[in-house]
């Protein structure tokens, strides 16, 4: 959304945060899939400029072969006296698997998140910047087939629902803030003993009026099943930035 012909690189405040997540070669298709995406952005100029606006937003499924990503880049800047500005995105992927007795379930994923902030004058402005992208699998072999649709459908709103948060099997997740002014700058990783990172790209610089903060990584998971579950993966990507001048 914008309210001047303002660029980024000429702006006094800026802060961007774009995330991407992708899954590929699952060992077998999934029976069930539901995908979510929300962004909205919120500039307000006050005697300043400013634009928020959130770019590539974007949230792939396909069935052959079985395969899904998300993606996008949030940005907010402004300049000129008072402004305030955020931009954000969500976007949540749900796919749900039957694994047979004996077989080994695995994937292989990516998942990038690049953030970046600048200001002018550390005693006038702030430019934050954040993001996080996860993914969990859960054991649904509890819930019946009539009510895992149902089910599957209400997680696109609340992903806490009781009846799954206690099956949790493995994890994945990355959340990463930038506050300038400020301190607490970091890009944190957690994983569980299934998820292998095969590779990761990290560049971190903080400190001063310019800072940036990204890390790349590739990966797998497998796990075996010795008897018949149902399994269901929940993957989330979001980015915010913020900015404020008085």
């Amino acid at each position: 959304m914008a309210t001047s012909t303002l660029t980024p690189s000429l702006a006094a405040t800026f802060a961007s945060s774009q995330g991407e997540l992708s899954f590929t070669n699952f060992s077998q298709p999934f029976s069930i899939s539901e995908k979510q995406n929300h962004g909205d952005a919120s500039p307000v100029a006050k005697g300043g400029v400013v634009e928020a606006e959130n770019i590539h937003v974007i949230i792939n499924v396909t069935d052959h072969p079985a395969s899904a990503s998300t993606s996008a880049l949030s940005q907010t800047f402004g300049d000129s006296k008072a402004h305030s500005g955020i931009a954000q995105t969500q976007s949540k992927i749900i796919l749900n698997f039957d694994v047979d007795a004996g077989k080994v379930f695995s994937f292989n994923f990516s998942a990038t998140l690049d953030i970046q902030t600048r200001i002018k004058e550390s005693s006038a402005e702030n430019a934050k910047s954040s993001g996080d992208i996860s993914f969990k699998l859960f054991d649904t072999t509890g819930i019946t087939k009539q009510n895992l649709p149902g089910l599957l459908s209400s997680l696109l709103a609340d992903d806490t629902n009781d009846k799954i948060q206690n099956s949790l099997l493995d994890f994945f997740s990355m959340t990463g803030n930038l506050n300038t002014p400020g301190n607490n700058d970091s890009i944190i990783k957690e994983k569980s003993q299934h998820v292998t990172l095969t590779a990761e790209d990290k560049k971190f610089s903080t400190g001063g009026t310019q800072e940036s903060a990204k890390s790349a990584i590739k990966g797998s998971f497998q796990r075996s099943f010795n008897k018949g579950t149902n399994l269901t993966l929940i993957a989330v990507r979001r980015t915010q930035s913020k900015v404020s001048g008085s």
